[in-house]
């Protein structure tokens, strides 16, 4: 991933990162910066779920800080997140979500993407996701193990009958050929 800082929550909490930061046990933890098409698909992705926010009492996020562990000091940056209706607002998001996306960066290594996907499953998130825009391959992230989808779209349950269907092989179709 890179070189680490330390530096003291209070101060995390209170200052912008370009890019934006995790910060994982008093550290800062640089986030690989995507390509277009990284970029492309995540503001896909974020927009897919926009639709949903008022049918479905959701809020979608990119690149918004999330608590996993503020007692050991664990806040991650997920590339998308969706977290139900009313939440607590303040600077970073407190509430577990129901659902991250991770979109893999080509500098991402397997150690990177397993690390944050570990952190979103002990959190609790229903659906942790990860999204490969260059290889256009999709992984559901369960129980510590990554899973590869299949099909063409993953139905995402969240519960009284507000299932969406999140289709990805089109949203990686409107990223066009390499």
């Amino acid at each position: 991933m890179g070189s680490a800082t330390l530096v003291s929550l209070e101060e995390y909490l209170n200052t912008s990162y370009e890019p934006d930061m995790d910060y994982v046990d008093g550290e800062l933890v640089r986030r690989n910066v995507g390509t277009p098409k990284h970029s492309r698909l995540q503001l896909r992705v974020g927009a897919f779920f926009l639709q949903y926010e008022q049918s479905h009492q959701i809020a979608a996020f990119v690149e918004g800080r999330l608590s996993v562990h503020p007692a050991t000091g664990r806040y991650r940056v997920p590339d998308v997140m969706v977290v139900k209706e009313p939440f607590k607002a303040g600077k970073v998001i407190v509430d577990v979500p129901l659902i991250i996306i991770e979109i893999k960066s080509p500098d991402d290594t397997l150690d990177d993407v397993l690390d944050r996907c570990l952190d979103y499953d002990k959190l609790g998130v229903r659906y942790v996701l990860v999204m490969d825009p260059d290889r256009k391959r999709a992984f559901t992230f369960e129980q510590g193990a990554f899973r590869l989808l299949t099909s063409s779209t993953i139905t995402l349950e969240l519960g009284q009958g507000q299932d969406i269907d999140l289709p990805v092989a089109e949203l990686f179709a409107g990223l066009g050929e390499d």
